[in-house]
């Protein structure tokens, strides 16, 4: 075999050139299905999430069923929310002063039935809405 000393074998060869052009291939072909699979894999993971919430919220409200089958639990809320009473039983309301017709009185302003038609009560309404409150009254929060 005789070398010819001026030329040089290139890098790239073609067998290196088809490898190349092969594994360049491959890894766009593999690009865009494993970019949806990733997403796919996201919106998976955020649809379990809400799933899971969902779950949750069911059992809440499941629980809160069940009470409400409970008549002492009703009697309970009746008592609580509607202030009924048992028969027999004595109701007392607590009233914290200032609260009610002490604030109404403070500004002025008159409790009493309104005579006359609808519209009368309605303008009277907006007079006294008008009213400046003296400032030098005194109020309890």
């Amino acid at each position: 075999m005789l070398r010819i000393e001026g030329a040089r074998k290139s890098f790239v060869s073609k067998r290196n050139a088809i490898v190349l052009t092969v594994v360049v291939a491959i890894v766009l072909l593999l690009a865009l299905p494993m970019r949806e699979y990733l997403r796919q894999h996201a919106e998976i993971s955020s649809s379990q999430q809400q799933l899971d919430a969902q779950q949750k919220r069911v059992d809440q409200m499941q629980h809160e069923a069940d009470l409400w089958s409970d008549d002492d639990y009703v009697r309970s809320q009746a008592r609580q929310r509607l202030h009924f009473l048992l028969p027999g039983e004595v109701g007392y309301q607590v009233i914290q002063p200032g609260q009610g017709t002490n604030e109404l009185q403070a500004a002025g302003i008159e409790q009493g039935p309104v005579k006359g038609p609808w519209y009368s009560k309605l303008w009277d309404s907006v007079k006294h809405a008008d009213r400046q409150v003296d400032p030098q009254a005194k109020t309890t929060p």
